[in-house]
């Protein structure tokens, strides 16, 4: 029997249609061009100079802002050490974190990178919160920047302030009122490309300090936060919200009919 070169594409259109349909569709999940060809997870970390590390984030941020700045900074040190898949990683999908978020002022970009790094290279979830978590708190509760680079995109006298909180919205807010500077202008952007080397360092600390098991949580919340978690979180008595920012982030005021603390 002879086909036609009309029903050989309609046959291959069909078989195709059904592949996409069922489990072959998904073979090539994970999978990148030039590397492994099944998908591998966790990936494999190595590690990382915390210095070297600073140097490429304050370049990567310039380039694509605080998220893409701390991943890109990782991953393009691997892809160094490794190649692939680390090489042909698409990075720069990364830059959707600016601004907490497209601008939108929710978790700083610097920080969803970061997190979104150790999810990549860390198995366990309890691991996982239990780096994330000394992450966040040592951001909420430390005074930044503290990295100085060498050779500034801009050369000024760099403020310094504690954020109490992982949203964009509120560090920014705060460090303009620290500073005396305005958010978007060249001041604020310079603050937060050296905050995101703080980030991407501290980062790289923790993941070097975890592969290698010499990781040791040091941080916890303050103690008005610690004060509210037993009556409002996770097996408490009411159980009515989620979360492990500050609690003075959003609520300064409490109702008259609210229990002493």
């Amino acid at each position: 029997m002879t086909l036609t070169r009309r029903e050989v594409l309609g046959a291959v259109g069909i078989a195709a249609g059904t592949c996409a349909l069922s489990s072959c569709a998904m073979e090539g999940v994970g999978s990148f061009q030039g590397g492994a060809s099944k998908k591998v997870f966790p990936w494999k970390y190595a590690e990382l100079d915390p210095d070297a590390t600073a140097q490429r984030a304050y370049i990567h941020c310039a380039k694509g802002h605080c998220m893409y700045g701390v991943f890109a900074t990782v991953m393009s040190q691997l892809a160094d050490e490794y190649g692939e898949p680390y090489r042909s990683f698409p990075v720069d999908m990364m830059i959707y974190g600016a601004g907490g978020v497209a601008d939108w002022g929710s978790i700083c970009g610097a920080l969803n990178g970061s997190a979104a790094l150790i999810g990549l290279f860390v198995k366990d979830e309890a691991e996982i919160k239990k780096l994330v978590n000394e992450l966040f708190l040592w951001y909420q509760q430390t005074e930044l920047p503290q990295y100085a680079p060498p050779k500034p995109g801009l050369n000024i006298k760099m403020a310094k302030s504690v954020s109490d909180s992982v949203l964009c919205h509120v560090s920014v807010t705060r460090w303009c009122k620290a500073s005396g500077h305005k958010a978007y202008t060249k001041p604020q952007k310079e603050r937060c490309k050296r905050l995101t080397v703080d980030v991407a360092k501290k980062t790289v600390e923790i993941l070097n300090a975890h592969f290698a098991s010499q990781f040791s949580a040091a941080l916890q919340h303050d103690e008005k936060t610690r004060q509210c978690m037993p009556c409002h979180t996770k097996g408490s008595k009411l159980q009515n919200t989620r979360g492990r920012m500050d609690c003075d982030s959003c609520h300064t005021t409490l109702p008259d009919d609210h229990g002493l603390i």
